[in-house]
């Protein structure tokens, strides 16, 4: 009668084991999920700590197991180019951005990385691609800024140009950035001539007339041209 009464409890007991036990599942993904927290604060640390390596291993394992997190990706991405290994960068800052497009942080990231991994060619299409991403107009600027930074003088001059045409007569950016690159070049005619048409939507600046007259320019009510 013992023996039978204690079957009768083991098998009792085995029943109410094989039943699922509610919120099993949650509590399997609350742990995983404060298990990829803990990563991500402790390699935040370590960067913060300047300590590359451990932040990359820690982003990597992040990455693994939480594949196309657009934050986890990026913030690889950084480490990798910190570290040198700008192909690796590429790929995760690649994902990034195409992940979030727009975002100009992730975009210059990968623009950078391009640059130190002498990706000439992927960094000028990227740059072409993504030209209308960002504040009205600046992809232009961001397109000529980078042509000059690699010393490609022509593409940073016929982007300062596009944005001009882009802007349509409603804004001076266009014409003080190629007045300033016209001063780095050395040419003073096209300097002139770019800050005469900003000067045009704020007669009285300082800054614009002071460099004018130090260009040679007599002030007047006929310095400020219209675009």
């Amino acid at each position: 009668m013992k023996c039978t009464l204690a079957a009768t409890v083991l098998i009792a007991f085995a029943s109410i084991s094989s039943i699922p036990t509610a919120g099993c599942s949650t509590v399997g993904k609350v742990r995983n999920t404060l298990a990829l927290n803990d990563i991500h604060i402790q390699a935040g640390i370590a960067e913060d700590k300047g300590d590359y390596e451990r932040a990359f291993e820690l982003w990597s394992e992040y990455v693994d197991r939480r594949p196309h997190s657009v934050l986890a990706e990026y913030r690889l991405g950084k480490v990798e180019t910190r570290l040198g290994y700008y192909e690796q960068a590429i790929s995760h800052l690649r994902v990034a951005h195409d992940l979030k497009p727009g975002n100009i942080e992730y975009l210059e990231a990968l623009a950078d990385a391009l640059v130190l991994a002498n990706r000439t060619d992927s960094l000028m299409s990227l740059l072409r691609e993504t030209v209308n991403e960002g504040e009205e107009g600046s992809g232009y600027y961001r397109l000529a800024r980078y042509s000059q930074e690699l010393g490609m003088m022509d593409e940073a001059r016929e982007a300062l140009d596009q944005a001009v045409i882009h802007a349509n007569g409603q804004s001076p950016d266009p014409y003080l950035q190629l007045a300033q690159f016209s001063k780095q070049v050395g040419d003073r005619e096209s300097e002139i001539l770019n800050l005469r048409k900003a000067l045009w939507f704020d007669r009285s600046s300082p800054s614009i007339k002071a460099r004018l007259i130090e260009l040679g320019m007599i002030p007047g009510p006929s310095l400020a041209m219209k675009p």
